[in-house]
């Protein structure tokens, strides 16, 4: 039928498929107008290089219709939308909308915020979990899921952990890097905004959209499931909607990993005072020799829930009442086992070991030492990480907007939580005290080629095994209130006056539990037998380890023993839950009040400029819970703080060529607060090593001034072109740093967060292009469209160095360069699309495992999507995620000391999205 395939285009828009797109992602055939974005207005075919027109369904198009007449489909409206975002923004802002995050194979929020200029995405076994704003860390961005406050679920910290928060309930993302007063504070790197869907947004009474697909990996060859619905409907003469929408997933995730833990200089002489290191090569600098090589196998077979409602009641134009509420579940249920070689007391072979590039060794074999610890001997432990991770959040909100005449007035009251639940399992069998283990890293990975005096898929030399259960238990909550009140028209020149207060109470809660049984037959040898007894329960794991040459070598272990839940059973898994662990048990309470005042401007100066500018002041008292040891008791301790910020903020905006060419710039006050565990009086020591770390509840926040200057040139409603300086002067940063404290009498090197002295620098460049080729007169490249983004970062002032070398170290987090490259095509029945993702390598921590700075090596990724109207109403998609199978990497300050490579396999996905 060559009407649903021809290049042409009629006066409406799909309706289906933007509802679909912009609700869920489940778009269908392009035919109305999606709820949220008003209909597409009625125009006459115009010549391709004005205002294209919209795109007609299947059963409208027709052979003689012009074909000159371009097409803009769901995915360009979805580009116009965000792009109007961007354009109308009162500060620099990037927005992606609905339809963009729905036809790409971004399967969570954190992955489509990849693809916004600036942000760097981390995952977690291949899923997009975290992200970094212009380089800062996740715990210094601010996320916010409808204006309230998202909240962590990893323990203690303030990041947001994407994987559990669907795409589907989405509207819009935006990431506001440059801040107005009446922002919430504490987005140092930048705010991002999660704007879910509302009743009111579509035009039409009611609809009902939905998704089903199933996801293969190709990895752990599993296929699972997820499903999507969402429904919205108008009562009482339009004037009371109501919008309720849920997913669920099931996803059995799974990578592998070689890793070496650290990388460390040996002390060659221990008699002497100072680090005689071992010099094999005799350069005069020290080598180093791996820590703990080992071979991991991660499952992780996670359930996710997820709902979403909202009401809200319009009676009269200007008043909204509404009340709302998110809710997200992840069960996750983990099973990761481990092979390691346990080596810190063993003797160093020096005949038979062999010295690479940077002073790192290529082969080394080590001996068992009987003269040390029996913590310390060689060993091999077959180790498995089991239990369950449950990750809960929640919030609600109800407020009111009004507006009348000049005056608009905004209340919120929200409360919103977050726990995390984990039943943490730490199943061991040791090999303790075997002769013997040779590690090779002379294959085209540097990964550790292990081998082993005994046959790890037997019981043999097995003597000791132990279960440790230590659960732990966060839980994050936040109740909140606030009102704005703008006037605008007070002067022909000011054109709102705006104010308003922010009250936040927020509290972190961290309990951890211990109890540990061992079975040990190396110390005590009649209890062998018991030992033996047990490790007969494990099972038999041969799951090929990479794939064969993946590694750069052939061979090596390629299964071992591991030991689940029956082994546990049989040691007999203790009952942690009474007293809790009290040193690592803590509570942490913040209350923020904060007051605003802005205005907005206007002058015509022979180019328009406006702007914002205000200040906002904000109030913080902290109250930190927990217990310190001191005289041989461990004692409840509180410490309460206080400060009180003064944060101003300018946004210009210059219209040089009114809607076409536009300069940007801002200069503004941010800060971050530390995160609860930095906070907390928590406390830990090592009385064999005189270390410890704790928390330090005297903290002040980050704080950073940030300018931008850039110009955007804005081609026509779908494309655009632009180009941002940006620099952000950070100050009273904290880092760790070790000091010397007595407790009961013995002075321990004791690791905690404190304010440095030291000011960061951060200057860089943003360019960004969306190009839609609509304006071609050629048949297939009129439906087609890019979309590239670059950032360059460069840091100065960081006062970390290389242990060893004292070279200076970059900013941690921030890659020098990072792109992201999209292209797409679509047409009435057919799109395509495709998306690579990169960034350069980057700092992870100063001080690592055998003092190295460790980095996280340059990585990217291969993500496509296609899919075909089967009519206007329904859909199918097939999906692929990093279709190139990257490996992921990580290193000790040199490729030759790797300390991890990761491979987490492709994705595909595949189904049918539909809308009535």
């Amino acid at each position: 039928m060559k009407a649903s395939v021809a290049v042409v285009a009629r006066t409406t828009v799909s309706s289906v498929a933007l509802s679909m797109m912009l609700t869920i992602g489940v778009a269908a055939a392009q035919t109305q107008p999606a709820p949220g974005q008003l209909p597409a207005p009625v125009q006459q075919p115009v010549p391709p290089a004005q205002t294209p027109v919209t795109n007609p369904s299947p059963a409208e198009a027709s052979d003689d219709t012009p074909t000159n007449e371009i097409i803009v489909t769901g995915i360009r409206n979805s580009l116009a939308n965000a792009l109007s975002a961007k354009r109308d923004a009162a500060q620099l802002l990037d927005a992606i909308s609905a339809e963009d995050i729905g036809r790409f194979p971004d399967k969570n929020i954190g992955e489509a915020l990849q693809r916004v200029t600036g942000v760097q995405l981390t995952r977690t076994n291949g899923e997009g979990s975290g992200i970094t704003i212009r380089g800062a860390d996740a715990n210094l961005n601010r996320v916010e899921v409808n204006g309230i406050t998202a909240l962590s679920t990893t323990a203690g910290q303030r990041d947001v952990d994407f994987r559990d928060l669907p795409v589907e309930f989405v509207n819009r993302l935006e990431v506001v890097k440059s801040v107005t007063p009446d922002m919430t504070e504490g987005g140092l790197g930048g705010t991002v905004r999660v704007i879910t869907r509302r009743p009111f947004d579509s035009k039409d009474n009611s609809f009902l959209a939905g998704s089903a697909q199933g996801i293969y990996t190709d990895i752990s060859k599993t296929f699972d499931p997820k499903f999507a619905l969402i429904g919205s409907k108008k009562f009482f003469n339009d004037t009371l909607g109501v919008l309720l929408s849920g997913t669920y997933e099931r996803r059995r995730v799974e990578s592998h990993e070689a890793r070496t833990t650290g990388w460390r200089q040996i002390d060659g002489n221990p008699a002497l005072a100072g680090l005689q290191a071992i010099d094999l090569d005799n350069n005069g600098r020290g080598d180093f020799f791996p820590d703990i090589p080992r071979y991991i196998v991660n499952r992780l077979d996670t359930k996710r829930y997820a709902f979403n409602g909202v009401v809200e009641w319009r009676p009269e134009d200007g008043l909204r009442a509404y009340v709302q509420g998110n809710y997200a579940r992840g069960d996750q249920e983990v099973n990761s086992q481990y092979l390691q070689i346990t080596t810190a007391g063993s003797t160093l072979d020096r005949a038979n070991t062999r010295i690479g590039p940077d002073d790192t060794v290529s082969h080394v074999e080590f001996v068992d030492n009987p003269a040390v610890a029996r913590s310390s001997r060689l060993q091999v432990s077959h180790r498995n990480i089991l239990g369950q991770i449950d990750r809960t959040q929640w919030n609600a909100a109800g407020g009111v907007d009004y507006e009348v005449g000049d005056w608009k007035l905004n209340t919120m009251t929200s409360y919103t939580r977050a726990k995390i639940n984990n039943n943490y399992i730490n199943a061991t069998a040791d090999a303790i005290g075997i002769g013997r283990v040779i590690v090779d890293y002379s294959n085209g990975q540097q990964a550790p080629n292990i081998t082993l005096p005994m046959d790890p898929t037997t019981t043999a030399g097995i003597n000791s095994v132990t279960a440790q259960y230590r659960p732990v238990i966060n839980v994050q909550t936040e109740a909140a209130t606030k009102g704005d009140i703008e006037y605008r028209g007070a002067a022909p020149w000011l054109t709102s006056l705006k104010a308003g207060y922010q009250i936040r109470q927020g509290t972190a809660d961290s309990r951890e539990f211990n109890a540990t049984t061992t079975i040990d037959g190396f110390t005590t040898p009649s209890l062998l037998g018991r030992v033996q007894q047990v490790a007969g329960l494990m099972t038999l794991d041969d799951t090929p380890f990479f794939k064969t040459g993946d590694l750069g070598y052939d061979g090596g272990i390629r299964g071992w023993l591991q030991p689940g839940y029956a082994f546990v059973d049989s040691i007999g898994l203790p009952n942690p839950f009474g007293t809790p662990t009290l040193l690592n048990t803590w509570k942490v309470s913040e209350r923020n009040i904060a007051g605003y005042a802005q205005g907005s401007f206007e002058f015509d100066l022979g180019v328009k400029v406006r702007g914002t500018v205000g200040a906002r002041v904000v109030n913080t008292r902290t109250i930190a819970d927990g217990y310190r040891t001191q005289t041989g008791r461990t004692l409840p301790v509180q410490f309460r703080g206080e400060g009180t910020e003064f944060l101003p903020s300018l946004n210009v905006r210059a219209d040089l060529i009114p809607e076409k060419l536009l300069f940007r710039g801002s200069a503004t006050e941010v800060i971050a607060r530390p995160t609860p565990q930095q906070l907390a009086p928590r406390f830990s020591i090592d009385v064999v090593g005189l270390t410890g770390s704790r928390g330090n509840p005297e903290l002040q926040p980050f704080r950073a001034r940030q300018y931008d200057a850039g110009f955007e040139y804005y081609i026509n409603r779908t494309s655009f072109l632009s180009a941002t300086y940006f620099r952000k002067e950070i100050s009273s940063f904290i880092e760790n740093r070790t000091q010397a404290e007595v407790v009961d009498g013995v002075t321990y090197a004791i690791t905690l967060p404190v304010n440095g002295a030291q000011r960061v620098t951060i200057n860089g460049a943003e360019v960004g292009a969306q190009v839609a080729f609509d304006f071609l007169n050629v048949p297939v490249l009129n439906h087609m469209g890019v979309i590239a983004n670059y950032t360059y970062s460069k840091d100065t002032g960081y006062a970390g160095r290389d242990f060893f070398t004292g070279g200076a170290l970059p900013f941690p987090g921030l890659s020098r360069h990072s792109y992201n490259l999209s292209a797409y095509y679509e047409d009435s029945l057919f799109s395509l699309r495709g998306s690579y993702n990169w960034r350069s390598n980057y700092l992870i921590t100063a001080l690592g495992r055998g003092n190295n700075p460790e980095f996280g090596e340059a990585f990217g990724q291969l993500d496509a999507s296609a899919s075909i109207n089967l009519t206007p109403k329904v859909s199918i998609f097939a999906e692929g995620v990093n279709l190139t199978d990257a490996t992921r990497a990580e290193n000790a300050n040199s490729v030759y000391r790797r300390t991890l490579l990761e491979t987490y396999g492709r994705r595909f996905y595949g189904g049918v999205r539909f809308r009535f």
